[in-house]
C-alpha cells in the first residue's frame, strides 16, 4: 500500500503555528499496490493467481471441471461450464485480492489449445468444444494429407495433419453437424472464450492460431488458400494480437460476472504451453520445459523457426513474432497415472509413495492411452503392459507407468537432437512435475539436470503477460529478469542412468511390436 502525500494550499501557515496543526490538513489518498492476474483455463482444472510486483504469488483460486468421452474418440467440454466455473473462481481470486487490499492492475488469460470454440452473432457458443485429445476426426486427417502434400503443409503451418489441431474438427463439425454452421459466426479458442467474457473482444494470439492448421506461419496471417483446399464453411477467424498486448478491458458486464474491476487492462494472453514456458524462464535452446500435466508437453524457445521434416513436434509462434518456440506432445502423461488411480482406486500421491526404485526396473508401460503424437502421429496406437509375470506387484505396474512416460520424454528429445536442439537442463512442472520420484526418473532418463518449478508456471506465464500489458515490464525478457524461477537443482543418479538406458531400448521396441494390432 502506498500513501499519496499531498500538502493542502494553508499548510505553510499551519506549520508556522504548530507541527500537530500541521499534520491536520495534510490530505492522504490511500493507492493499493497492483496485483496481475493469470487465469489458466485447463483440461481438469479452471485456476486463477494474483501475482504481486515481486512476482510472488499472493491469491489463488481453483475448481476442477470433467470431460465428457465417448466411444470413437470423443472427448469434449461445454464452454457454458467455463463460463460459471471461470467466474466462480475469479470471484473468490477478487474477494481474496480485496481482503489484502491489493488493486488488479491487468488480468490475461491461458488455457487448453486447438479446441475451436464455434459463437453466433450474439457471441455465444453453439456447440460443445472438441478438446485437443478428441481423435474422431482422423478420416479429416487423411482428407488434409490427400488435399494438401505432408512436406507443403509443414512448410505453410509447421504443422502436420493430426487430430489434436484445429482444423480437422472443423471438417468433422462441418460433416457430421453441418447446421452448427448455419449459427455460428466465428471461430475463437478456449482461453478467447473467456478475454471474450471480460471485454466483448474477439480477439486471439499467434501462438493459439499457429495449432489451427489454418494460419501462414511465416506471414502470420490467416490462409485463405489452406480454407478453399480444405472446403472449411464461411467463418470469422478472430483478430490477432501478440501475447502481452492489451486488447481491451474488463466491460460493464466482464465486472459483474468475474467481481474484478471495470476498465482493469486485458492482455490477448497465450496457449498454454507458451505461457508454461513463459513462467518457466525458457528463452533459448540451453534449456527445454517439460510439463507433465494431463497431456505431456517438451518446449523449446527458438529465436528461429525449426521445421522438424517429419513432422513430429510442431512449431508456432512464442509470444511475440520474434521468437518461435517447438512443442512436442505425449498425448497421456499425467492421465496415465490419473486412469490407473481410478483403476486402483487409490490417490496418486498414494500409488507413487509405494514405488522402490531400489532395484531395477521389471514391467513396461507403453503411455498411448489416447493414441500418441510425438514421435509416432498416431492416433490409433493403444496403450499396454508387457513383461508381466507373478510377481509383478501394483507399485511395479505404478513404476512401469512412470517410467513409460519418461520414456516418451526420452523419444521427444531424440526428435530435438535431430533438430539440432540439446540442452543440457529442464525446466519441470505440472501437477506430475511436483513429484520427487518422477523428478528422480525423468532426470535418470533423459541423463539431464532438472529445474522444479515452484508452482504453476502456466498460471504464472498468464500473469507475467498481464504485467507486460500493464506496463510493469518493457519486455517479457525483463519479465522472465524480474521475476525468476528457484534454483532448485534436481541431478541424475548415475546408477539410474546406466539401468534406464537399457531399459529404454527394450521400450523402443513396444510401438512397432503394438502397432501390427491397431491399424
Amino acid at each position: 500500500m502506498h500513501l499519496r502525500i499531498q500538502p493542502t494550499k494553508n499548510c505553510h501557515l499551519a506549520y508556522r503555528h504548530s507541527e500537530q496543526r500541521y499534520r491536520k490538513c495534510i490530505s492522504v489518498t490511500v493507492m493499493n499496490d497492483p496485483a496481475f492476474l493469470g487465469l489458466d483455463l485447463g483440461s481438469s482444472s479452471i485456476k486463477a493467481v494474483g501475482l504481486d510486483e515481486s512476482g510472488q504469488c499472493v491469491a489463488a483460486a481453483k475448481r476442477t471441471h470433467l470431460i465428457r468421452t465417448g466411444l470413437g474418440g470423443i472427448a469434449e467440454q461445454d464452454p457454458y461450464t467455463w463460463h460459471e466455473i471461470a467466474g466462480q473462481v475469479l470471484r473468490e481470486l477478487a474477494q481474496q485480492l480485496q481482503e489484502l487490499s491489493l488493486t488488479p492492475a491487468a488480468i490475461a488469460a491461458t488455457g487448453q489449445m486447438d479446441g475451436p470454440v464455434l459463437i453466433d452473432q450474439h457471441q455465444q457458443p453453439v456447440t460443445p468444444v472438441q478438446m485437443w485429445c478428441d481423435s474422431r476426426c482422423d478420416v479429416q486427417c487423411q482428407i488434409i494429407e490427400d488435399r494438401i502434400p505432408a512436406n507443403q503443409l509443414l512448410a505453410m503451418t509447421g504443422h502436420c495433419a493430426v487430430t489434436g489441431y484445429t482444423a480437422p474438427k472443423l471438417m468433422w463439425i462441418a460433416e457430421h453437424t453441418p447446421q452448427v454452421f448455419q449459427t455460428a459466426t466465428h471461430i475463437i479458442f478456449p482461453k478467447d472464450f473467456i478475454t471474450l467474457s471480460l471485454t466483448d473482444q474477439i480477439v486471439s494470439d499467434y501462438s493459439d492460431a499457429a495449432n489451427s492448421l489454418i494460419l501462414d506461419i511465416h506471414q502470420g496471417q490467416w490462409d485463405d488458400a489452406i480454407m478453399e483446399l480444405l472446403a472449411l464453411p464461411p467463418i470469422n477467424f478472430p483478430t490477432l494480437a501478440n501475447s502481452t498486448e492489451q486488447i481491451g478491458s474488463i466491460s460493464a458486464s466482464g465486472a459483474a460476472w468475474s467481481g474484478l474491476p471495470e476498465g482493469t487492462a486485458v492482455a490477448t494472453g497465450a496457449g498454454d504451453s507458451i505461457a508454461a514456458a513463459l513462467g518457466a524462464g525458457l528463452h533459448d535452446p540451453s534449456m527445454v520445459q517439460i510439463v507433465i500435466g494431463s497431456a505431456g508437453n517438451v518446449n523449446c524457445v527458438l529465436n528461429e523457426p525449426r521445421i522438424d521434416p517429419q513432422g513430429r513436434i510442431h512449431t508456432g509462434y512464442f509470444v511475440d513474432h520474434a521468437h518461435w518456440i517447438c512443442t512436442a506432445v505425449q498425448q497421456s502423461a499425467g492421465a496415465s497415472l490419473l486412469w490407473w488411480s481410478d483403476i486402483t482406486g487409490l490417490e496418486p500421491e498414494q500409488l507413487v509413495n509405494e514405488i522402490d526404485t531400489s532395484n531395477p526396473p521389471t514391467a513396461l508401460f507403453a503411455p498411448y492411452l489416447c493414441g500418441e503424437r510425438t514421435p509416432h502421429l498416431d492416433s490409433n496406437i493403444r496403450a499396454a503392459f508387457t513383461n508381466l509375470n507373478q510377481h509383478t506387484s501394483r507399485r511395479d505396474m505404478t513404476r512401469a507407468i512412470l517410467e513409460g512416460v519418461a520414456f516418451s520424454f526420452k523419444d521427444a528429445f531424440e526428435v530435438l537432437g535431430s533438430m539440432n536442439i540439446n540442452p543440457s537442463c529442464a525446466a519441470i512442472c505440472g501437477g506430475g512435475g511436483d513429484s520427487k520420484v518422477w523428478q528422480r526418473i525423468i532426470a535418470a532418463v533423459l541423463d539431464v539436470q532438472l529445474i522444479p518449478s515452484t508452482g504453476d508456471t502456466t498460471a504464472k506465464g498468464a500473469a507475467m503477460l498481464a504485467a507486460c500489458a500493464a506496463g510493469r515490464f518493457k519486455t517479457w525478457l525483463e519479465a522472465i529478469d524480474s521475476w525468476p524461477e528457484a534454483n532448485q537443482r534436481v541431478e541424475a543418479v548415475p546408477t539410474d542412468i546406466d539401468q534406464y538406458q537399457r531399459s529404454y531400448l527394450e521400450f523402443k521396441e513396444l510401438y512397432p511390436s503394438l502397432k501390427s494390432f491397431y491399424k
